[in-house]
């Protein structure tokens, strides 16, 4: 092995160790933002659940609200990505806006922690978009793409005619409300409705109010 080659072999170790301590570091603050929200989560404690010292940290992210930020945006670049790969270019846009909702609660499930770190806030999920001080940071740019997904289906739906009597932006507050409620009750029950059960009652409910 050459020296550049050498040298190409220690940057790619360095990349996959950043990586791996970015990744730790993330999940651990997830637990911690979770567990006691963004006010009452600590540094050093995210610190310890990672396994890493604090300098460690601070190398990877300035601080808590850095990591706020990348949690929220990672997680919604993997949320999007989903409800993309479940579109059905031939399924009418009701249907896409049912399926979009069967993902949320699906993902949500998938990532217990980041729900509890949204439900923490008390907030309306439905009205969030409309309030100010909603959120904090990069949290109210995942509310808002969620928002802004669902409205744009709901315009298609509402111009094929699947859904009438309803704003756009109406619909999708209906959406998100729905999803915070069923999720907040399954959280009460300990999780231990089956998840598939659990995104057919949202889905049937959502059918149910928005269907012409």
């Amino acid at each position: 092995m050459n020296a550049a080659e050498r040298k190409r072999s220690a940057t790619s170790l360095d990349d996959a160790r950043r990586a791996m301590y970015r990744r730790q570091i993330l999940a651990a603050a997830e637990y911690e933002f979770g567990q006691t929200g963004f006010t009452g989560a600590r540094v050093g404690a995210i610190a310890k659940r990672a396994g890493v010292s604090l300098t460690t940290v601070y190398r990877h992210f300035s601080g808590k609200d850095e990591l706020w930020d990348a949690l929220n945006a990672e997680r919604m670049t993997e949320f999007v990505a989903a409800v993309q790969g479940r579109t059905d270019k031939n399924a009418t846009a009701l249907d896409n806006i049912l399926s979009a909702a069967r993902v949320e609660v699906e993902f949500f499930a998938g990532h217990p922690n980041f729900l509890h770190l949204h439900l923490r806030d008390g907030l309306s999920w439905g009205t969030a978009t409309t309030l100010i001080d909603a959120g904090r940071g990069e949290q109210r740019e995942v509310w808002r793409t969620g928002m802004d997904m669902i409205t744009r289906a709901a315009e298609a739906a509402i111009e094929a005619g699947e859904i009438t009597r309803l704003r756009p932006a109406v619909v999708a507050s209906l959406v998100i409300s729905a999803l915070q409620i069923w999720l907040t009750d399954w959280v009460a029950g300990d999780c231990r409705q089956p998840v598939e059960e659990l995104a057919e009652e949202v889905v049937a409910h959502l059918r149910r109010c928005l269907a012409a």
